[in-house]
This record gives C-alpha cells, structure tokens and sequence, in this order.
C-alpha cells in the first residue's frame, strides 16, 4: 500500500510539474549557463528537465556510505544524464553507478560524461563515496536522434511522440562510429509555425549557450555551428563533440499542437568545411585575416557549399530535393543573409589598422547588404541571438 502511496505521488507531480512549468528565462540573452530547467533539490526529480549536484542525494548508510537519486517519469520514456565537473579526491573506481532496471554503467574517470537511457521510467542513481562531487544537467522525456542523416518533420496537428516536446541531436558522419568524425554541424529550420505565446528554441547540450530562439512563424532560421573543442565521453567508450537540443520551451496547451517544423542537419568533415569556408571566403569575402587562392577555389566543386546553398533556396522556394539544381544568380541573391546570419556585426563591423571600418565591396556579392546592415546600424547593436 506504502509503494502505491508513492508511486501515486511521483505520477501526480510529474503531470503537474510538465503541464504547468514555465522555462525562465535569462535576464542577459548572452549569459551562457549549461544549468537549464529547475534545480532538483529533492531525492527524486520528476521534471522534464533539471540539474542538481551530489548533496541532493539521499544518504541510505553511512558505514559503507551508499547515496541515492531517482529520475522519473510515469511513461516509459528517454532520459540524457550529462555529468560534469567531477571531483574524486579518494581516486576511488566505481565511485558512481546509474542503473536503468535492466543494466547498470560505473563510473570511474573524472571526465565529464553523457549517458542516454531509453524507454524506461526511472533511472537510479548510487554514490559511494562521501568526498565525490559533480554537477549534474538531465533531460527526459526527448526524442533522440543519435545517427547519421537527420531530418525531422513535423506537421500542425500532429502529436508528440515523447512528452517532453524536445528533441536530442548527435550528428554523425558514420553511424556505430565511437567518434563524430566532424568538424562543423548546419542546421536548417523550415515552414516553422509557432503559435502565439509559444517559443521554440535551439541550444548546444555542452556549453549551455543559446544557438535559436523562435517566438513567431518564419519560412527559415538556420545556425552553423563547430564542433565543441572539448571532447566528451559518451556512453562509456565513445566521444561526442557535438550534441543539440530544439525544445519547445513554452506553448499554450490548447496550442501546442499546432507547433510546425522541418529540421534539416548537414554535417561537414574537416575537408568539406575548409572548402566550405573557402568559398564563404571567395564569394562572399567571409574574412577578416585568411588568404585564400580563390582561382583554385573556383575551378574546385565544394559539395557542402552546394548542399548548403541550395538548402536555402529550397526552404525559402519550396523547391523538391530534384529541383535543387538552380542557377547560380537565384541562389546567390537569397543567400548573403544567411551566410551572414548572427555574424554580421562579426565582419561588417571588422576594422582595418587605422581604425576605419572594412569597405563593403570587400564582401563581393554582399557589398549591399553589408551597406544595408550599417544603414540600420548594426555596429551600434548588441549582439543579440534572436
């Protein structure tokens, strides 16, 4: 009787912690902070997403110390553990253990770490050693998507396939691969709708920072994003670099169905993003310092900057994958503000060595729109991610 006293208890907090919770918002749209959602002080958290460290632990012993934590959720459903800034003064092995009912992963390195456990309602988390600490970010409820090839479609109307209305992306290069193999993610945002008071934002797991924010419908919004320097362990014997998450952060419950979206992910390897980049450079003069022999560049073929081109005018056209193929003149006209997209103060505003701002015709076929971008003073602006 107790245990369904509590089992009760967990489902009805769950229900009213996802129904009615609101994401604050940072004062600062700058400020970057990897916590995200509530902090979960309790010994159990049942949000659809928090961060906690080891003192919210419940103590079951003391003499041999065994600590606990329990994440929950009344569905089967997917949970990511994101542990970080560990601290092991003891060298103690298996210092940590997580358990998802059916298998148990320990953990031994101070490195920071990423675990994913899918369809199952509750992880478990052990602590056997009273001088270990961490810092701890999870997400429950998200739909993972860990392989190669990502798109996801979403249509108004439709229903959620997870209860947390966000989505978990690993791009990757090879699938079953221990690492990403790449060097830099574009993610394309299509026919978005996003009904009033609602907001749909785009964020990168590891550094916390603040990639998207979408608060009304847009035919496209797109971020180019590199790899994260540091590397993470993920899953116990692999490494990730890069790893997104698009959440539905806020919407009305009679509205959140209405929700719309196309995401797209191109992942570039170290090659494909050098010519990448050296084409932005030749087309678009996307450079402060690089030299770049742009006859060599132009008698090459760049498929990532194809793909990426094309993308854009497909999204914006709504062209089929067929029609991709345009002319050179239609794809570079749409293009300048979305090469340029939330990097505009970066080049427009570049000085030289005497101080003065870099002429516009260094930007070649976006010479206008760099005028346009300092006739609405974009020097004078701060910078801003949506």
């Amino acid at each position: 009787m107790r245990s369904f006293l509590k089992w009760s208890v967990l489902i009805t907090l769950w229900t009213v912690t996802v129904a009615s919770e609101e994401e604050k918002e940072p004062s600062d749209p700058n400020v970057i902070s990897w916590k995200t959602g509530n902090s979960c002080s309790n010994y159990y958290c049942s949000d659809r997403r928090g961060h906690f460290d080891q003192q919210s632990f419940l103590v079951q012993s003391y003499i041999p110390y065994r600590a606990y934590k329990l994440l929950f959720s009344p569905t089967p459903t997917n949970f990511v553990i994101y542990i970080r800034n560990i601290t092991n003064p003891w060298k103690q092995t298996n210092f940590m253990q997580i358990c998802d009912g059916v298998k148990c992963d320990y953990l031994s390195s101070s490195e920071d770490q990423i675990f994913i456990y899918k369809n199952i309602k509750v992880v478990t988390m052990w602590v056997f050693s009273p001088q270990t600490q961490f810092e701890i970010q999870y997400y429950a409820g998200c739909d993972v998507l860990d392989q190669t090839d990502v798109v996801v479609g979403r249509e108004a109307g439709s229903l959620f396939t997870q209860p947390g209305y966000c989505w978990i992306v690993i791009p990757r290069l090879y699938n079953k691969a221990t690492t990403q193999h790449i060097a830099a993610t574009n993610i394309f945002l299509s026919k978005i709708t996003v009904p009033r008071n609602s907001q749909l934002s785009l964020s990168n797991v590891l550094t916390g920072e603040l990639v998207m924010s979408l608060k009304s419908s847009t035919d496209l919004d797109l971020a180019s994003l590199r790899r994260n320097e540091n590397v993470i362990t993920y899953q116990r014997n692999k490494h990730i670099s890069s790893i997104y998450l698009l959440n539905v952060d806020t919407c009305p419950p009679e509205h959140c169905n209405d929700i719309a979206f196309k995401m797209d992910i191109q992942v570039l390897s170290v090659s494909d993003h050098q010519c990448f980049r050296n084409n932005q450079i030749c087309e678009y003069g996307m450079s402060t310092q690089e030299h770049v022999d742009c006859d060599d560049v132009e008698a090459s073929i760049c498929s990532s900057f194809q793909y990426f081109e094309s993308a854009i005018v497909t999204a914006l056209e709504g062209e089929t994958i067929t029609q991709r193929l345009l002319s050179v003149d239609r794809v570079k006209k749409s293009s300048c503000k979305w090469h340029f997209r939330r990097k505009e103060k970066q080049y427009f505003c570049a000085k030289n060595k005497k101080g003065n701002y870099l002429k516009c015709r260094k930007f070649g076929k976006c010479q206008l729109y760099c005028l346009l971008q300092r006739v609405n003073e974009i020097c004078k602006k701060s910078m801003q991610f949506f």
